[in-house]
């Protein structure tokens, strides 16, 4: 065993104070001034302790700073998705403005298909949520893709370039003689091709069709599409020998990118009068 500590007393300093207690305050004023100062770095000392927190204060005060931060964040993120739904619905103002239509907003799960023979995308919103197959699924004035199968909370959509996807399409030229109003235009069927464009079919060969023209749906009030969405731009055109010129649209939109998109919902009666809202 180690030699024993020696323990400090408090006798010396009880027996100082005493003296400066017993001694005339005329003498020991100084004295007793010096020791007061003495203490006053270790009052201060202990002051600023006391304000230093807790290791459990620190703690809890780091979580709800994380806590205040990520609800910023979400508050910050909601913010963006309203202000993009709210552009989509103002691009959408035009097309539907003379039409009774309504619109959905949806937010898009799974923006690919498993199947490499398919092109579609799948929203987090179903029948209980009022979709139904053959809605038009729109981002801004540009069209999306159809409604081909529902569930209660999801549904899948076929995009314009899925083989599948057809619609009665006109390509607004570039440039034409003055006076030639849309309806004067030949109108064509645009349908996808299972890879990134689409084509523009059976259009006379008299058709004005440039490179770098919009595709645009006609008005097809029994499948409830207004006219005017843009399905695509003209990226070729080859006449051929055929009657009919073959022309390669391509799509503007980044299908894989979309995150949210507007579901556009036909009148009342079109939808009362059992036909079905499919492509041509």
């Amino acid at each position: 065993m180690g030699p024993k500590r020696r323990r400090s007393s408090p006798w010396p300093l009880l027996a100082v104070s005493a003296v400066l207690l017993l001694t005339p305050s005329s003498i020991a004023q100084k004295t007793r001034l010096t020791a007061l100062a003495g203490f006053i770095p270790l009052e201060s000392l202990g002051s600023w302790a006391a304000r230093i927190p807790s290791s459990g204060e620190s703690n809890a005060l780091a979580t709800e700073n994380a806590y205040l931060k990520d609800q910023v964040d979400k508050l910050s993120r909601e913010n963006k998705r309203k202000d993009l739904l709210l552009e989509q619905a103002l691009g959408m103002k035009q097309p539907v403005r003379d039409h009774n239509f309504r619109m959905i907003a949806a937010d898009v799960i799974f923006p690919t298909d498993s199947s490499p023979w398919r092109k579609s995308l799948t929203l987090a919103m179903g029948t209980r949520d009022g979709v139904e197959k053959g809605m038009l699924v729109l981002y801004n004035n540009q069209v999306v893709g159809r409604v081909s199968e529902t569930a209660p909370k999801t549904s899948r959509v076929q995009t314009v370039t899925d083989p599948g996807f057809r619609a009665a399409a006109v390509a607004v030229p570039r440039t034409y003689v003055a006076g030639v109003s849309f309806s004067e235009r030949q109108p064509g069927v645009y349908e996808g091709t299972s890879g990134q464009n689409g084509q523009l079919k059976w259009l006379g060969g008299d058709a004005a069709v440039e490179n770098g023209s919009f595709v645009v749906t006609t008005e097809d009030p029994v499948n409830g599409v207004p006219r005017g969405l843009v399905l695509g731009r003209v990226v070729s055109v080859n006449h051929g020998r055929g009657a009919f010129p073959k022309v390669e649209v391509e799509s503007i939109l980044n299908l894989r990118g979309i995150e949210h998109v507007m579901l556009l919902v036909p009148p009342m009666e079109v939808r009362s009068s059992g036909t079905p809202s499919g492509g041509r």
